[in-house]
């Protein structure tokens, strides 16, 4: 079955590059590059979109997915589609299909979505919730519509931000959480006069059970992490159904890892483990936390030079070698963790 996939998703590339064939042929493109690519943008684009919809996250690393994600890779390391209609048009599509989803109940287990960068919604039977949801910048534009976005937090009831970088904590998400009257929870250097938001942070872990809108309770663990110096909090957030979730942020500090690397002996062994693709030791932080299953985060951050837009083949790469289930997804992505 998998080499049939491949097979059709190779088909429908050659497809496309034969169709790009025959215009040049006929002259449409003969002189104007730039239009050939803009053409050959659409259309790379709208197949990538259309092989992970018919190729949905699974546990480990499917040929069909690794080849529609390098793909993606390529498209978006090439800076000249940055600002593009086919861009945008991608990216509208993929966070449509996840607000589709949302609307979808959750009646058993955990289902985790990803939204953009390391933002990702975490979803059970009584809780939804939001870590690092972010608009997303390219060059001075909004990535995600507002309007997607206000229909996004309409779903969640709490939003977690881990530390203050904008491709983390975007005002005007918290903005809107606060508008609902929904918790949002940071660390103290985040707005740190903004009143409306609960500012937790520790050199210790910090414990706390916090009542949602909806009356349901979270048990709340902060560990005390960084990125180089910053304070990053990584949250180890429980709910009512008994489940688990880790968000590490952007966990990546050396001196943190000597005690990172025991974490389970300390918290509820988490059902997902959220984790910035490029953090420090990697296998030992899996390791570390002891996770049910593992999904990465911080692929193609659009704000980044491409030296630092993380790339899928370098996930997959450091994921190969780590011994739990492991699942990359790219935006507008979800999957569930039985």
């Amino acid at each position: 079955m998998r080499n049939i996939l491949l097979l059709c998703l190779l088909l429908c590339t050659m497809q496309v590059m034969a169709q790009e064939k025959t215009n040049v042929k006929n002259g449409e493109f003969w002189g104007k590059s730039e239009a050939y690519l803009h053409k050959q943008a659409f259309q790379m684009f709208g197949l990538i979109d259309e092989a992970l919809t018919e190729n949905p996250p699974v546990v480990g690393a499917p040929m069909v997915r690794k080849l529609a994600l390098y793909n993606l890779d390529a498209m978006l390391h090439e800076t000249k589609y940055d600002d593009t209609e086919p861009f945008y048009n991608f990216v509208d599509s993929r966070i449509q299909k996840l607000l589709a989803e949302l609307d979808k109940p959750v009646k058993k287990s955990l289902k985790i979505f990803k939204v953009y960068n390391d933002g990702f919604i975490a979803r059970t039977q009584s809780t939804t919730i939001a870590f690092d949801v972010v608009r997303g910048v390219i060059q001075g534009k909004e990535i995600i519509h507002e309007e997607f976005i206000k229909q996004i937090v309409e779903h969640c009831d709490i939003l977690f931000l881990t530390h203050n970088h904008g491709d983390h904590a975007d005002r005007l998400v918290a903005n809107l959480f606060i508008e609902a009257g929904k918790p949002v929870i940071a660390p103290t250097n985040i707005w740190p006069d903004d009143e409306n938001i609960q500012h937790l942070r520790s050199d210790e872990v910090i414990e706390q059970e916090i009542v949602l809108n909806n009356g349901k309770k979270l048990q709340v663990k902060i560990l005390p992490g960084h990125q180089s110096d910053m304070m990053n909090n990584i949250y180890v957030v429980t709910t009512e159904d008994k489940k688990t979730i880790v968000q590490t942020g952007d966990q990546y500090n050396k001196e943190d890892m000597n005690w990172l690397v025991n974490i389970h002996q300390e918290i509820p062994r988490p059902d997902a483990l959220l984790v910035n693709c490029w953090t420090h030791r990697m296998n030992d932080l899996v390791e570390g936390f002891a996770s049910k299953c593992v999904i990465t985060g911080h692929e193609n951050e659009m704000g980044h030079t491409i030296d630092h837009r993380e790339a899928f083949w370098l996930t997959f790469q450091k994921m190969e070698e780590i011994k739990r289930d492991y699942i990359v997804m790219g935006w507008g992505e979800w999957f569930l963790c039985k």
